[in-house]
């Protein structure tokens, strides 16, 4: 006898664990995955919902980032909606942050945080299908130079906001593909 061979006895056995798993293969063969940009359960897609979305106007020039990157994102590049049958909310707001003091005392890497509310109504109700808030950051570097510092903040702002509209995006296309 090898010491292969040794503890067994007769044909293998799989035991509690193969069981387990059978049993866990069970109960998630009824999860409903499906791709996000594949058909509604309505029949229409989730590309059709989302150019179907109005962006209400903003006031601030992250504000304006934010919603650019949303218009485009959501048509594609095609600009704005002529038959719009949902309206999106934002508001936005930009913060910074110091994130390290040099031995001078001064704070030489800065972090900007772009934090946009939500809210997506269908035109005509005041009824609230979807209301989340998005966060995008980015951070940037300060020189002794004014004009460096002040475009690497705005550069950073552009970042984040676009990183803001992305999640909105993901966010809103989960929700249209779960038919709200």
């Amino acid at each position: 006898m090898s010491s292969y061979d040794r503890g067994r006895r007769g044909p293998r056995s799989f035991g509690p664990a193969a069981g387990l798993a059978l049993l866990a293969a069970f109960y998630l063969s009824g999860c409903t995955v499906q791709p996000v940009y594949g058909s509604r359960p309505d029949g229409g897609s989730v590309g059709q919902a989302l150019r179907a979305v109005q962006i209400d106007s903003v006031d601030s020039r992250v504000a304006q980032e934010v919603r650019n990157k949303l218009v485009f994102y959501m048509t594609g590049g095609a600009g704005e909606v002529s038959d719009p049958q949902y309206r999106l909310k934002l508001r936005v707001a930009s913060s910074q942050t110091a994130l390290g003091i040099s031995r001078t005392g001064s704070a030489p890497v800065y972090s900007v945080t772009v934090t946009a509310s939500y809210a997506l109504t269908r035109i005509g109700s005041e009824d609230i299908l979807v209301r989340e808030t998005a966060r995008g950051t980015a951070s940037y570097d300060r020189s002794n130079q004014n004009y460096a510092n002040i475009r690497a903040k705005l550069d950073a702002e552009n970042r984040a906001a676009a990183a803001a509209a992305d999640e909105i995006r993901i966010r809103l296309a989960a929700a249209t593909a779960a038919g709200f």
